[in-house]
């Protein structure tokens, strides 16, 4: 996997330390730049090329928020802030995670995982068993339990949970990156669904209730990896 450079700006040299070790878990990660403020954040973005910023919101010199405005380009960005009442201004200005001080390793790598839409391989059995996602102007919590599939809807995601249609602002793509893979399953390109859910198969299409749902050629060799790890050929 190519190498990483990422920038962090903050203030707190715990913070920074804290950010420091969880990326020095992160085989992909390079040694991250380090700035404490707004216009030191703004020299290095225009000096440097960055694949991922972690960003603090209060800052000696103005707030994170007027850093995501004047980006001279779109860049993934993490905020990770002790406060979570800027969470929404944040998912406005199109930041992949707002992660609330103090965060996990686990809860560190789902973030990353979604910011630079790598697959995660797991999830700690102590993680929530639940995320929240933006929904037009609000910020909306998903208990896993609770979903039933998610269909892909242009830039938007359905999420159908017990006959009730919500549609997120996030790709198909960027939340298969984030859902927990032990749980969820894509079938198709425009369909993920709760394994759990499941009630029969065929070759061809998978059965939730009453919801027929198609699996795509290019996903049968993923669907049949699950159905091997039940034991069943």
């Amino acid at each position: 996997m190519n190498q990483r450079q990422c920038l962090i700006v903050e203030d707190s040299a715990a913070a920074v330390a804290v950010l420091e070790e969880y990326m020095s878990r992160v085989p992909f990660f390079l040694p991250p730049d380090v700035c404490k403020s707004v216009a030191e954040a703004m020299v290095l973005l225009q000096t440097k090329k960055y694949d991922l910023i972690f960003l603090d919101m209060h800052l000696p010199d103005l707030m994170g928020l007027e850093l995501l405005r004047g980006f001279p380009e779109p860049l993934p960005v993490i905020v990770t802030s002790a406060h979570p009442d800027f969470a929404v201004d944040s998912f406005d200005l199109n930041v992949a995670d707002y992660l609330v001080k103090p965060f996990t390793l686990i809860r560190f790598m789902k973030a990353v995982n979604r910011a630079l839409n790598v697959r995660c391989a797991s999830v700690d059995p102590l993680d929530p068993p639940y995320t929240f996602l933006k929904a037009g102007h609000t910020v909306q919590r998903f208990d896993y339990n609770d979903i039933d599939y998610l269909q892909a809807y242009g830039v938007y995601c359905k999420i159908v949970n017990q006959q009730k249609v919500t549609a997120v602002n996030e790709t198909i793509s960027s939340l298969e990156a984030i859902l927990p893979s032990q749980l969820f399953l894509r079938i198709h390109k425009s369909y993920i669904v709760n394994l759990a859910k499941i009630t029969s198969y065929s070759f061809r299409q998978i059965t939730l209730g009453t919801t027929q749902i198609p699996i795509g050629a290019a996903y049968r060799d993923n669907f049949q990896g699950f159905l091997t790890s039940l034991g069943n050929r």
